[in-house]
């Protein structure tokens, strides 16, 4: 039998603390349109700042991605399919924040932090990760720590936005949303929808193709190695997720 992707053994070994990160009870009151625009904006604010926090954290991995130098090589190359999918997620984080910033305004909904004091514990724990992105001291894929926080954030706000996809249509619609609809017209069914599912599982992959070669290259004995390092950012993510839900 085969062995699991990486990013298989990630969902499966990893079940509860992915559940608490991805079924918050924050979800299910967004789910039920019981969000006021206050709550709503102000985790908004938070989740534009971790757009930035994303941002930044994409141009330091661009400071360190290698490409090949040979042209035939290019076709082949795992670094070069994370580049061009790292470069589609800037364009794609630019466009959300544009969605956020005219969603906002067709609500009433203000999405700027009145102090940073207000930053939610998962934001700063963000702003670190993606701070902390920097070449891995393994020679082995030393993106392997980049590439499963940007999956593992991805991963996880797709799965937490389908979870209040499926709860909002157990529930029904009964139109008297405390955020005016904000949230299940148009913010859930953006963040829930297939196309973004494609991307997110485009990267997932990515990591697992990458994989798949250097055990090829190096042998069955460097793949613990690999699942320690990918284990221990995967928890960090998951840490920080769970913690970028607002208590409600």
């Amino acid at each position: 039998m085969a062995a699991k992707s990486l990013t298989r053994h990630l969902l499966e070994a990893h079940a509860e603390p992915y559940a608490r990160a991805t079924q918050a009870p924050f979800l299910a009151a967004a789910a039920r349109g019981q969000l006021s625009k206050d709550t709503l904006g102000q985790w908004l604010a938070n989740d534009r700042l971790y757009i930035h926090a994303y941002i930044g954290g994409i141009g330091r991995l661009l400071a360190f991605l290698d490409l090949p130098d040979r042209v035939a090589d290019l076709a082949h190359s795992s670094n070069v399919k994370f580049l061009t999918w790292v470069t589609e997620a800037l364009v794609n984080l630019q466009r959300e924040e544009k969605f956020f910033i005219d969603t906002a305004a067709q609500y009433g909904l203000t999405i700027d932090l009145p102090s940073k004091d207000m930053k939610l514990d998962g934001l700063k724990r963000f702003e670190i990760l993606f701070e902390s992105i920097a070449p891995s001291e393994h020679i082995i894929l030393p993106w392997l720590e980049a590439a499963i926080v940007f999956y593992a954030t991805e991963k996880c706000y797709l799965d937490a936005w389908r979870w209040a996809k499926a709860e909002m249509e157990k529930h029904g619609n009964k139109g008297d949303d405390a955020d005016g609809g904000a949230l299940r017209r148009m913010f859930i069914p953006q963040w829930s929808n297939s196309d973004f599912a494609q991307f997110v599982d485009r990267l997932g992959s990515i990591i697992d193709g990458a994989v798949a070669r250097e055990l090829k290259l190096h042998g069955e004995g460097v793949r613990a190695g690999l699942i320690r390092r990918a284990e221990a950012t995967w928890h960090e993510v998951l840490v920080a997720e769970e913690a970028f839900w607002p208590k409600v």
